[in-house]
């Protein structure tokens, strides 16, 4: 009866150093997992840096919940769970990833499309369905463009994937036409040479060699509807040009307009 007391207390304590030991293996994979965490987030922080501040968060987030799902599972494995139970929590951890970051998978994936399909460069004015600007940047979440207001806009990579893309940065000279309605009483004649001397304020943005020419479209009671054409050298600026245009037009015609009314006074 001694013998088996003394041999069920050895088996006991065998057991019970196996499974200290486990778990001091566990908890050591968890403090190694907690330090690789720690080191790759900052090494990744600043390598993807340049992609903006939530962009970078989004991938040490998703770098860090990497490592310890790895770590986690190790502990799991060192602890005696199965294979085939480990196989499942690995296929299920890396399908909520997928799904967790797959629109930033998908813009990443549109980035290498882009890159070999070479649909534009930066520098290039593209319009994108509703969006227009020029390229100046593109990293590897989205297209990064400058518009003709000056404001900077971020358009998804997987958008510019799925969407028809107009390149308007082509070589050759176009003929624009910009539309003008004014009041019949103002002479017709005065409102040439206004149009004719703006249009030379922007010749270098004009076709060399090139005049503007001024046209009635239709005429009634009270307005007369002109159109201005013009030859410029680079279609991508002829939205900003016809409004730079309109613009002046219409600030000198409030000035004409002024100067009738306080003659009338």
């Amino acid at each position: 009866m001694q013998e088996i007391f003394l041999l069920e207390i050895f088996f006991l304590s065998d057991l019970l150093i196996n499974i200290l030991t486990k778990m001091a293996l566990a908890g050591l994979i968890l403090l190694i997992t907690w330090v690789v965490s720690k080191i790759l987030g900052g090494l990744v922080s600043k390598s993807v840096s340049r992609l903006g501040r939530q962009v970078a968060q989004q991938i040490r987030r998703a770098l860090s919940w990497l490592v310890w799902f790895i770590g986690i599972v190790m502990c799991l494995g060192q602890i005696g769970l199965e294979l085939t139970i480990l196989l499942v929590i690995i296929a299920l951890g890396g399908i909520a990833l997928i799904i967790a970051f797959r629109d930033i998978l998908l813009n990443m994936a549109s980035r290498e499309a882009i890159a070999i399909y070479n649909p534009f460069k930066i520098g290039d004015w593209i319009q994108v369905g509703e969006y227009f600007g020029r390229i100046i940047d593109i990293n590897l979440i989205s297209t990064v463009l400058v518009t003709p207001d000056n404001e900077i806009m971020h358009i998804p990579n997987s958008k510019i994937v799925n969407s028809t893309l107009i390149n308007r940065t082509t070589t050759g000279e176009i003929r624009i036409h910009v539309p003008l309605t004014v009041d019949n009483t103002l002479d017709l004649s005065y409102i040439e040479d206004i149009l004719i001397e703006v249009s030379n304020e922007l010749k270098d943005d004009l076709a060399v060699d090139s005049k503007p020419e001024v046209r009635v479209v239709r005429m009634d009671n009270r307005s007369v509807q002109l159109e201005l054409l013009l030859r410029i050298n680079n279609p991508a600026k002829s939205k900003i040009i016809v409004s730079e245009i309109l613009k002046r037009v219409k600030t000198r015609l409030k000035e004409i307009k002024k100067k009738i009314s306080d003659k009338n006074q």
